[in-house]
């Protein structure tokens, strides 16, 4: 079992055990005895049905993710919002399903017991359970990405390696005598892993020493540092991308199956989404007229796959259209009524005509405007391979990246939103967009969707 699946099994039963263990101390302080095998019968087949709810959601809102060190500072709040969410769904069942127990007072304290065993076994249960050897590691690489990887590994237990140097070209080309150091340095420290990025001259130089070393000296593992930080961060570090890279992981499709049950599902979906759009479209209307009189819909231009310009339909949101010389700018202004839109996607609705026409998916990289992805293409190296695909209405850059340009030109955050398109691009699959479709979801109801 992989380190990824071992942590997602220990976190799911744990999650079940913590449930149930909840459960039961619910009915103990509900009752102030201890629970009879009555009261249990009469409560744990509905709760067994919540549980495999609650799981669902848990999924949904991200706590299945890898417990990196940005998951574990949102964890408490993740999981206070998740219980909330858990037990508005479970109270509604109770009145749907007729399971014959009284839900308010032990679903109450349901919420707050499961809640602080939750918290209790994420944050400190689980470390416990993390790999207690933790194997030296040696990282050859430069840029803020190895900077960045190697903050993440050393300072989370979670992984089963830690670096203990970071070589970069600078240490490579001014050390006196280095190949002795460094051979030197992995008997001391009993190096057992290897992690290099060979884009640098220096390292591209010493790798035949490397090599050498790993036969006869030591018996190390050597990884590919791209390979590792993208498994780290689901990401592709762009600074460190070659052309190598995309002629490995661009092919016109993934497979032919791929192709027909994503265009399947977004020809069936559009049809099946238009029934409610079509019910909500008068109170959209008529919340956009009695605001300012405008425009209901507008069309816009974005690029679309393979480069080529699209129309797209969405409800009126702003003061003004995103389209010429506009895009360059952030003058534009939401109205009261366009902000609430945008905020639960409702503007988006008019594109499932787009979505069934071809032109856009359900799930890819988001479109962007002409004007600014011009500019990108200028200032981002390897930017309008993002355009390969056919883009979609939410992508994997969204759902991972809620600091997304919002308005006018931003070279930073789109190489940072570039990262994940190029990930999606890469690992595309029928898992992964229904991943992306269902953390959709989440975003919309936290309201951190762009």
């Amino acid at each position: 079992m992989g380190e990824r699946a071992r942590e997602l099994f220990i976190l799911v039963v744990g999650d079940i055990i913590v449930f149930n263990v909840a459960l039961w101390l619910t009915l103990l302080v509900r009752y102030f005895e201890l629970p009879t095998m009555d009261r249990l019968d009469a409560h744990i087949p509905p709760f067994l049905t919540f549980t495999a709810v609650w799981l669902v959601i848990f999924f949904i809102l991200g706590l299945y993710d890898k417990h990196t060190n940005l998951l574990k500072k949102l964890l408490v709040s993740r999981i206070l919002y998740a219980q909330s969410i858990n037990v508005f769904v479970a109270g509604i069942l109770f009145f749907v399903i007729p399971f014959g127990i009284t839900p308010k007072t032990n679903l109450v304290l349901y919420l707050i017991i499961s809640s602080i065993l939750l918290t209790a076994w994420r944050l400190r249960v689980i470390p416990l359970l993390s790999p207690k050897q933790r194997h030296k590691a040696l990282l050859i690489a430069d840029g803020k990405e190895a900077v960045e990887l190697a903050d993440e590994i050393n300072n989370n237990d979670r992984y089963n390696y830690y670096f203990v140097r970071i070589i970069d070209e600078q240490t490579l080309t001014q050390t006196v005598d280095f190949e002795k150091k460094i051979l030197s340095l992995m008997e001391r420290e009993k190096i057992e892993l290897v992690v290099v990025d060979p884009r640098g001259d220096a390292i591209k130089t010493f790798l035949p020493v490397l090599f050498d070393l790993s036969f006869l000296h030591f018996a190390f593992t050597f990884l590919d540092f791209n390979r590792l930080y993208e498994d780290t961060f689901d990401r592709v570090p762009v600074s460190m991308l070659q052309y190598e890279w995309f002629i490995t992981n661009i092919s016109q499709s993934k497979t032919a199956i791929y192709d027909v049950v994503k265009r399947t599902i977004d020809v069936l979906g559009s049809v099946f989404l238009m029934i409610p759009a079509g019910l909500a479209f008068p109170f959209v209307a008529l919340a956009i007229k009695l605001e300012d009189r405008g425009q209901l819909f507008y069309t816009t231009t974005r690029v679309g796959q393979f480069n080529k310009q699209i129309k797209i339909f969405k409800f009126r949101t702003k003061n003004g259209a995103d389209v010429g010389s506009q895009a360059l700018s952030s003058d534009l202004v939401d109205t009261k009524v366009g902000l609430f839109l945008r905020k639960t996607r409702i503007d988006e609705l008019p594109q499932l005509f787009n979505v069934l026409k071809g032109d856009l998916s359900f799930i890819g990289p988001r479109p962007e405007m002409p004007a600014l992805a011009e500019v990108y293409a200028k200032e981002i190296p390897y930017y309008n391979t993002r355009h390969f695909l056919k883009p979609g209405l939410s992508g994997w850059a969204q759902i991972n990246n809620y600091d997304v340009p919002r308005g006018g030109v931003d070279v930073e955050r789109t190489i940072a939103k570039l990262s994940y398109d190029l990930f999606y691009l890469e690992r595309r699959s029928i898992l992964l967009d229904l991943q992306i479709a269902f953390k959709t979801i989440a975003t919309i109801l936290m309201r951190t969707g762009t």
